[in-house]
């Protein structure tokens, strides 16, 4: 019996590059396929696009490189869009799911040795993309060793796809790839997942630091309110608030600065102040359980520790931002 192997694409003014990146996926799979190992399997690629409106030519071409494509106008923003991946994967029920950015541009035979390593060991729940270098197959047991990029984890979905219901919940934190994992490593006790050095599958487009501050705004304190929820007890979610202030007091500026105004946060879907309510959320987080914490993360929030180029400390931390 055939399995599916599914991709899911979410893009918006990127339209094109997610195409380009489904002919190399149809490419790659035409190779592995032809190989004396390949296994009986269908690729099945989900191009989903928000807030864009794509010409006729990019419809028509998209209809011929893709199995679907949802086109949902201006009534889904990025971090939605993504997480819908999740819901699309249960409704199809793929062995394999790759939940693809269209930036982070693959590189040839990406695709076979995805599936290959699954095919090689069936036991594999995760493998995970990393800026370390290759290792063998061991068991995850802390969500903060996954990769936070959106390509850098391929899923194979038999003990996970009980946990891909908790997508939907987690967009607006921007991390809600990273609640999927999170649960499905509480609810199995672990994972069986294998790094592969991600400069081997793809390679990344870089932002600058200005416009990663503003695009990323609401998933760097989403983040700290994510860990916050997914910890156990007071204590530990207590700690897990004064160890991002610990290792991310040089970002809270650039973080920070994007949505200052009160009119600003009082904006509840505003693609130039997105998700902004996530500040007010994580500074109360921080005041009410961890007061000295707070006061650190506000002091460094008036600090641009991203362009203070004298001194060489702070460069190295730049390198960090």
């Amino acid at each position: 019996m055939q399995s599916t192997v599914l991709v899911y694409i979410p893009c918006h003014t990127d339209f094109s590059d997610a195409l380009n990146q489904v002919e190399t996926l149809r490419h790659d799979f035409l190779s592995y396929s032809k190989t004396l190992q390949a296994q009986p399997r269908k690729l099945y690629v989900v191009v989903s696009v928000n807030a864009y409106q794509p010409e006729n030519s990019e419809k028509v071409r998209a209809a011929a490189l893709c199995d679907q494509v949802l086109y949902y106008g201006d009534a889904l923003l990025a971090d939605v869009n993504i997480s819908q991946g999740y819901l699309v994967s249960l409704q199809l029920d793929p062995e394999i799911f790759w939940l693809l950015s269209a930036n982070d541009k693959l590189l040839p035979k990406t695709l076979s040795r995805i599936i290959s390593e699954f095919d090689n060991d069936p036991d594999l729940d995760l493998i995970v993309a990393n800026s370390v270098l290759e290792s063998t197959k061991y068991q995850e047991h802390k969500v903060k060793n996954i990769n936070g990029v959106i390509s850098g984890v391929v899923y194979k979905t038999t003990r996970l796809k009980k946990y891909f219901n908790v997508a939907p919940f987690f967009p607006w934190t921007g991390w809600s790839h990273l609640a999927v994992i999170e649960s499905a490593i509480n609810g199995n006790g672990g994972l069986s997942v294998l790094p592969i050095h991600q400069d081997l599958l793809f390679m990344q487009t870089n932002r600058s630091l200005k416009m990663n501050g503003s695009v990323y705004a609401h998933s760097f304190t989403g983040d700290m309110i994510q860990k916050f929820l997914f910890r156990n007890s007071s204590s530990q979610r207590k700690k897990s608030l004064r160890y991002f202030v610990r290792s991310n007091f040089y970002r809270a500026h650039l973080y920070g600065s994007r949505d200052t105004k009160a009119n600003d946060i009082n904006n509840m879907v505003n693609p130039k102040h997105y998700l902004s309510w996530n500040s007010l959320i994580a500074e109360s987080l921080l005041k009410a359980n961890t007061p000295f914490s707070y006061i650190i993360y506000k002091i460094a929030k008036k600090i641009p520790f991203e362009s203070l180029e004298g001194i060489s400390i702070l460069r190295r931390i730049q390198k960090r931002l």
